[in-house]
């Protein structure tokens, strides 16, 4: 894609909240490592957070594949350095090793996406995103044994969370960890709201400002997105882990 032809909303957007959670992840790197007293960030309303600008650049990511030439190229690359990073962190940092993170989600939604374009592309755009946000909510707390919004919810049945196999599809065992984990239920659902979204944004038919550009910033760090994620977990140790030593 040509720079006059970018949809600049999408790079900013996902610059954004990439940044975001580099900052996430320093403030939970600086309690697990220095014991930064910030464990409110982590919970209740707080904890939100994380899953507001985690859940933005799922859906950016899903729009941004209405403007991929190989959607099975990019699923494939992702899951490969999602099997390297996991490697990695069972090697170096076990205790916050990284069994079904970001990546993984991303890797698997991307393939699935390309396997059912035909498909999905006799929805309705509009309708198709208000469904996928709709089993986004619902199946928001799905990971913890619960299906539903607010006080309406069901408890699952316990025999769904017995082994880690069906951890990534949103059924974690009991002795299952992944210190980044987002499994395909719920965050597929999302994906696939964005990939709804971008329909209308591939074929410029949203506001002009979506297609200006307005920080130079977010939107190089949004099209290096994929390179800031796989860096700053390293980077971020290292800095703490110097930081406990030397200071």
């Amino acid at each position: 894609m040509t720079q006059h032809n970018r949809i600049w909303f999408l790079d900013e957007a996902r610059g954004l909240f990439i940044i975001l959670m580099v900052l996430h992840h320093a403030a939970y790197d600086g309690v697990f490592l220095l014991g930064w007293p910030l464990d409110f960030l982590f919970s209740g309303w707080f904890g939100a957070v994380r899953t507001f600008f985690a859940g933005g650049f799922v859906l950016i990511s899903g729009a941004a594949c209405r403007l991929s030439r190989s959607n099975l190229r990019r699923g494939c690359r992702c899951l490969l350095l999602a099997a390297g990073l996991s490697l990695v962190t069972a090697w170096l940092i076990p205790t916050q090793k990284i069994q079904f993170g970001v990546l993984h989600l991303l890797g698997c939604a991307m393939l699935l996406f390309a396997l059912c374009r035909p498909l999905l592309d006799r929805i309705r755009p509009l309708w198709g995103a208000v469904l996928g946000l709709t089993l986004f909510f619902l199946c928001l707390p799905v990971p913890k044994g619960r299906l539903g919004l607010f006080s309406w919810q069901i408890v699952l049945p316990g025999f769904l969370y017995q082994n880690a196999f069906t951890a990534a599809l949103g059924f974690p065992g009991p002795d299952y960890f992944s210190a980044d984990y987002f499994p395909l239920i719920p965050w597929l659902f999302l994906f696939g709201a964005g990939t709804c979204l971008g329909v209308p944004l591939a074929q410029r038919k949203g506001p002009a400002g979506l297609y200006r550009r307005h920080s130079r910033f977010f939107a190089a760090a949004g099209r290096k997105s994929l390179w800031i994620y796989l860096a700053h977990q390293p980077v971020l140790y290292l800095v703490f882990f110097l930081s406990r030593q030397y200071f």
